[in-house]
């Protein structure tokens, strides 16, 4: 079933900004948070007040460059910012959990980069943090707010293909790692490689669309280029099943070293009929839907609402606006909206299954 808006409704309340107050954000990293996240929060209205960088000069730079008052090497010092509400964070996800406890120390509402964290311990960590503080916080899995995703999930909800049975997920790309040039999100000990890169979207896609995972099976292959670091050899393949509360199942192969690619096609088999989305692109943000019935002859694309002028574009920083207005929304009314640090953790715990299950080539149940 598809997440609720909310969850975890007994996360304390806090005290609502006033009417028509300008809400102002610090920015940790300069590579998503500077190309995506920036824009991002000013599209949504608020004030970006501060950079970090682990590099002073870097953050210089780029403050200087996007207009941004205040840069910083020195984490703690833009963390106390007084006139900053809230914390982005995109560093490597080894920084998470140190920079969240003092966020939420500061009292200041944090919008946390995936991969979550680099282990289960650190994301129970976060989680708690979060829930003891009172404070907002959320995982920026943006693309949750994608058209096609969104209109997927619609048609899951309403009932038009019945029960769902089986899903096949299929993505073909090239790593775009590379042509960004984060060597770190190559290395596992730093949370990179595919499963977390790209593989922690798919778990909270199906997450999304079909509630709690309850078992998987995975296997992981690596084809290195021979001019990388060894360190930064990660998987790069997946194949994996994924059985869920609700009885429904889901196979999953994904590849970033496939070229020319290929793009996502995703197949949803219910008892009264069956959706495919195609995209050319890694996250679902553009392409097609279609819907077909149980008796019926082939496949009928399924139209966007013309209601809702959000179904409109679906690109990295208008998805992210969606979900920093679901993040400010989430701020007034003292609650965590979804995806919060309880997707992330469940996130981070189907990841660790399927590292384990490749291990020991053993089905892993979750807890």
């Amino acid at each position: 079933m598809p997440q609720p808006p909310y969850t975890r409704a007994d996360w304390r309340p806090q005290t609502p900004m006033p009417v028509g107050s300008t809400r102002r954000v610090g920015i940790f990293g300069t590579g998503w948070g500077t190309r995506v996240s920036v824009p991002a929060f000013r599209e949504a209205g608020w004030e970006v007040a501060g950079l970090w960088s682990r590099r002073p000069d870097r953050a210089a730079h780029f403050a200087e460059r996007l207009q941004i008052p205040y840069a910083t090497g020195d984490a703690q010092a833009l963390i106390e910012r007084p006139e900053i509400d809230a914390l982005a964070i995109h560093t490597p996800p080894h920084m998470h959990l140190d920079l969240c406890r003092a966020a939420f120390d500061a009292g200041k509402h944090v919008l946390c980069d995936k991969p979550f964290a680099t282990n289960i311990p650190d994301a129970e960590a976060m989680l708690q943090a979060a829930e003891a503080s009172g404070l907002t916080a959320m995982v920026n899995y943006e693309f949750r707010f994608a058209p096609l995703r969104q209109q997927i999930q619609r048609l899951i909800a309403d009932g038009e293909i019945g029960d769902v049975r089986h899903v096949s997920h299929d993505l073909q790309t090239t790593n775009p790692m590379l042509e960004f040039q984060r060597p770190w999100r190559l290395d596992p000990a730093h949370g990179g490689g595919l499963v977390n890169e790209l593989g922690s979207h798919a778990i909270d896609r199906l997450r999304q669309w079909f509630g709690e995972l309850a078992a998987v099976s995975a296997r992981m292959d690596s084809f290195p280029e021979q001019e990388l670091d060894p360190q930064f050899t990660s998987e790069d393949h997946i194949s994996a099943t994924f059985e869920f509360a609700n009885g429904a199942i889901a196979t999953l192969s994904m590849s970033w070293v496939t070229n020319p690619p290929q793009g996502m096609r995703i197949v949803i088999a219910g008892s009264d009929g069956t959706i495919l989305a195609t995209s050319p692109g890694m996250m679902l943000s553009d392409g097609e839907v279609f819907l077909g019935r149980s008796g019926e002859d082939g496949m009928s694309p399924v139209e966007p609402p013309v209601d809702q002028p959000a179904f409109a574009a679906g690109g990295a920083i208008t998805t992210s606006a969606r979900l920093i207005d679901a993040f400010a929304e989430g701020i007034d009314s003292g609650r965590s909206p979804s995806p919060n640090f309880q997707d992330g953790l469940q996130s981070q715990i189907a990841i660790e299954a399927m590292r384990e299950s490749n291990a020991t080539g053993r089905i892993v149940r979750l807890a």
